[in-house]
């Protein structure tokens, strides 16, 4: 499963569902409707609707985020103390996330920019079809601090 996990000092990530491949299934799936299925509670900001979700591909991590104009994606966020636990677990959740998908999905790598200097990496899985979200894991530097996420939602939005 989505399982995630660093060193042995690390807080161990798990998946709070039995079947992540199956929900991720059904998360994707459930594009079209906004994922309306997996909203629990919400909180709303001035541009964005956050609410919990029922099924979390990573424990305790994961998100709908839905915006005013429609758009919604499912955002799992984990941090990292360091960039070498930050990229195992990038590079497994991209292994997880393709071998969840399967074929029909391409991955493609890229690099992550913020202010023209790198902060990153990203894969990216397109699927062909409009009504198909784009499913995204990234691996995020932010001066000092690190994280990864993953993103299932709108293929135009960037982040």
């Amino acid at each position: 499963g989505l399982s995630l996990t660093g060193c042995a000092v690390q807080e161990n990530l798990r998946s709070g569902t039995d079947d992540p491949c199956t929900s991720m299934k059904n998360i994707v799936a459930d594009y079209p409707n906004g994922f309306a299925e997996f909203r629990r509670s919400g909180t709303n900001f001035k541009s964005v609707t956050i609410y919990r979700a029922r099924e979390e591909l990573i424990k305790g991590h994961c998100e709908v985020w839905a915006w005013g104009n429609g758009d919604s994606a499912y955002v799992c966020t984990v941090g990292a103390p360091n960039p070498e636990v930050a990229e195992s677990r990038y590079e497994q959740a991209v292994e997880q996330v393709a071998g969840c998908l399967g074929q029909q999905w391409v991955p493609e790598e890229r690099v992550r920019e913020r202010n023209g200097a790198a902060a990153g990496m990203a894969t990216v899985f397109r699927q062909q079809g409009e009504r198909s979200p784009s499913v995204s894991v990234h691996r995020v530097e932010d001066r000092s601090r690190q994280s990864v996420y993953l993103y299932i939602g709108s293929p135009g939005r960037k982040l």
